[in-house]
């Protein structure tokens, strides 16, 4: 029996939501050995090629709100691995930068995840990859 085009589109959603969910779960679990949450994990991977950020940038860039980034903020800045600095252009906005700490702690976490997310990856060709983004990228311009 064939596939409706409606249903077709449908299954290819749930099966792309079930494999991230999987992939994600991997990850999570490898975090937590590292004492760090995803959000996180997030906001450190990303301070570290797009440090001196606004909070208001690094929400558009982790695609959250400015209040979710302020609570994970507040949370890494307790522990050490990122810092505020007033922007000497706009005393009403912060600047986002890793401490040497938040350096080191995404230095350690970073091949790890990387390695995982490869891992789910290995059964895909170099061509796969790219048809697959491609695809992914097409969906992503329809939302």
């Amino acid at each position: 029996m064939s596939e409706s085009p409606q249903e077709l589109r449908l299954r290819t959603w749930v099966q792309l939501a079930r494999t991230f969910y999987r992939v994600q779960r991997r990850i999570v679990s490898a975090l937590a050995k590292h004492q760090i949450t995803l959000p996180q994990f997030d906001v450190l991977a990303t301070l570290r090629f797009s440090e001196g950020v606004t909070q208001q940038e690094l929400a558009r860039l982790l695609l959250v709100t400015k209040g979710n980034v302020c609570v994970v903020l507040d949370r890494l800045e307790h522990v050490g691995w990122v810092e505020r600095r007033t922007d000497p252009n706009d005393a009403r906005a912060n600047r986002l930068y890793l401490t040497s700490a938040g350096r080191r702690k995404i230095g350690t976490v970073l091949p790890e995840h990387d390695a995982l997310v490869l891992e789910a990856m290995r059964t895909c060709s170099d061509a796969d990859a790219k048809a697959l983004r491609h695809l992914l990228e097409t969906v992503e311009s329809g939302v």
